[in-house]
C-alpha cells in the first residue's frame, strides 16, 4: 500500500471513530511505525486526532481567534455588566438621598408648621372675676389709706423695739435700804428688765414707785 493510499485509509478510519490500535491493525501496521509515519508524513496529535500541520496550525489560529473574541465578549460585557451594575448604584443612591432629602424637608416643615401653629394659638385672658361688693370694699380700703397715709402712728418707728424704760431722775443722792418680800415669779420677771435695761435696780424701782403713787395719788 502507498503512503497516500495509507494517510487516505487511515483518515477514513479515524473519521469513523475507531481507535488508534484498531486502526493500525486494519492497516496491518504497528502502533509506533504507524505514529512515526504520520509524523513524518506531516501529520499531528490535535484533541484526540490526527490532522496535517498546517490544519492544526490553522485550527489552533482560529481556535485562538475565537477564545480572543469571546474573552473580549467576556471582557465588554463585564464591563457593561459593571457599568449598568454603577448606574444601578447610583441610581439606587440618589434615589435613596432624594428620599432622605425629602423626608429631612417634610420633617422641617412639620417643625415649622408646629410652630408656627403653636405661635398662632392665642393665649386665654385670665379674667378676674370681681363682684360689686368686692369692689365696695376695695374703695372703702383705698379712702381709708388716703386718710391715714399721713399719719405719724402709720409710719414705722425704728427706735420702738430699742425702747428703754424712762426714768425722770437718776441722781438718787439719799438711799433708804429696806427688807421687803416680793413673789418669786414678780421679782425674776423684775430682774431680767432690769438686765435688759441701762438703769440700775434702785433708779427703775424708784420710778416704777413714783409712777404708781402718779396713778393712786389720791389715796396719799
Amino acid at each position: 500500500m502507498k503512503d497516500k493510499e495509507r494517510i487516505k485509509k487511515f483518515i477514513e478510519l479515524q473519521d469513523k471513530n475507531l481507535k488508534f490500535e484498531d486502526i493500525a491493525l486494519e492497516l496491518g501496521i504497528a502502533k509506533t511505525t504507524l505514529r512515526v509515519f504520520l509524523n513524518k508524513n506531516g501529520y499531528k496529535m490535535n484533541n484526540g486526532k490526527y490532522k496535517l500541520k498546517d490544519d492544526v496550525i490553522e485550527f489552533k489560529q482560529i481556535e485562538f481567534e475565537e477564545n480572543k473574541n469571546y474573552n473580549k465578549n467576556k471582557s465588554t460585557k463585564t464591563k457593561e455588566n459593571k457599568t449598568t451594575s454603577k448606574k444601578e448604584k447610583d441610581i439606587t443612591k440618589t434615589g435613596k438621598t432624594k428620599e432622605s432629602n425629602l423626608k429631612k424637608n417634610i420633617k422641617v416643615e412639620n417643625k415649622v408648621e408646629n410652630k408656627t401653629t403653636k405661635r398662632q394659638i392665642p393665649k386665654k385672658d385670665r379674667k378676674i372675676n370681681i363682684t360689686q361688693e368686692d369692689l365696695d370694699k376695695l374703695c372703702e380700703v383705698y379712702d381709708w389709706y388716703m386718710e391715714v397715709k399721713d399719719l405719724k402712728s402709720m409710719k414705722t418707728n425704728s427706735s420702738k423695739n430699742k425702747k428703754d424704760i424712762k426714768i425722770e431722775d437718776t441722781n438718787l443722792e439719799s438711799l433708804k435700804s429696806t427688807n421687803i418680800k416680793v413673789d418669786k415669779k414678780t421679782w425674776e420677771d423684775f430682774e431680767r428688765l432690769c438686765s435688759n435695761s441701762k438703769f440700775s435696780k434702785q433708779e427703775i424701782i424708784t420710778q416704777a414707785l413714783k409712777d404708781f403713787m402718779k396713778e393712786y395719788k389720791n389715796l396719799l
